[in-house]
């Protein structure tokens, strides 16, 4: 019997859905980050090579579990606490929603375990947990985090909560988030441990790490994703290459894929323009001096969409908030 063949004349069409699909998943090629905001550091001479409304405040999702690292580090680093110590599970870190390690009510895991929580499933749960042993109460831990953001120069952040869920108030910036990575990597280069792990595993789940650049952006040494609804998709990415490293912030990014896209090129930008001794990358994103002087001053973002009352605001904020609990804020 002769085989069956596709007839031909759905072929084009087959191809043309095709392409359309993947115009619409390649990003923009050049001009300034398709985000809210976002800023480049080349740490190793302190430069800024590029800025876009980098003092624009926004929610940080769960860019907030670095510095709740930081502060848990603190703690060790003062021998309050040991990465080997048994940390007990309570109710309040097991109920806790949005992205999670899976941890149970008295389960016992080591502080060091909690880390990987935190920098590869960006859990809540594992947040709450490391809070709860660290200081005692997560009210109590959050005042050491927002002493830490004053001790960086953090001007423009307030943290309410240890992991990055909705929270009235909680905000921070571009530039604060730069300067909170560079404080954080060069006082505790154990964390790329964690950062860069590929996944980790509890109660026979294995999570993969939420940041899609471990393991495909050569040289890179960090750092974390973070996502709620009223912020966007955020991520502090940093890498090293010829004897330059580079931090790139972006806040509010449209999606996933766009993340992932835009901080990659901010990275590539920045590496080209070192290696050619440029003091900025404004070039290699393809952005004009104009352009780039205008995102400088600026510190607003103009939505497209119209502005809602007051209102509906407030509901849109409730809904945000129920909607990361029940989701997460990779």
């Amino acid at each position: 019997m002769p085989t069956s063949r596709p007839c031909p004349r759905f072929r084009p069409v087959v191809l043309v859905v095709f392409l359309l699909c993947l115009l619409q998943a390649i990003p923009a090629l050049a001009g300034p980050i398709n985000a809210k905001s976002a800023i480049l550091m080349d740490v190793t001479t302190g430069r800024i090579l590029y800025e876009q409304r980098a003092d624009m405040r926004i929610p940080p999702a769960s860019l907030t579990k670095v510095l709740s690292m930081y502060v848990a580090l603190n703690a060790i680093s003062d021998k309050e606490v040991d990465y080997n110590n048994k940390v007990k599970v309570s109710a309040a870190a097991a109920r806790t929603g949005g992205s999670r390690l899976g941890l149970r009510k008295g389960d016992v895991l080591t502080l060091d375990k909690l880390f990987y929580g935190m920098a590869v499933a960006s859990g809540n749960d594992a947040s709450v947990a490391v809070a709860e042993h660290v200081a005692g109460s997560t009210s109590a831990f959050v005042t050491r985090m927002n002493a830490l953001a004053r001790r960086l120069g953090m001007k423009n952040s307030h943290f309410a909560n240890v992991h990055g869920l909705p929270a009235k108030g909680q905000v921070t910036t571009a530039r604060d988030m730069l300067k909170l990575a560079r404080a954080y990597q060069a006082h505790y280069p154990i964390v790329r441990r964690y950062h860069l792990a590929r996944a980790v595993t509890h109660n026979g789940h294995r999570e993969p790490n939420h940041n899609p650049l471990v393991g495909s952006y050569p040289g890179l040494d960090g750092l974390k994703t973070g996502w709620v609804t009223a912020a966007g998709y955020n991520i502090i990415a940093t890498a090293r290459r010829n004897g330059h490293k580079l931090i790139a912030v972006i806040l509010g990014a449209p999606n996933t894929g766009v993340r992932a896209a835009e901080a990659r090129r901010l990275l590539n930008a920045g590496f080209s323009a070192v290696s050619k001794n440029r003091t900025t990358a404004i070039a290699e994103l393809g952005v004009s001096k104009k352009q780039a002087a205008q995102l400088k001053k600026s510190s607003s973002y103009t939505s497209t969409q119209k502005k809602k009352s007051k209102a509906p605001a407030k509901k849109s904020a409730a809904a945000d908030q129920r909607k990361s609990s029940r989701k997460n804020t990779r």
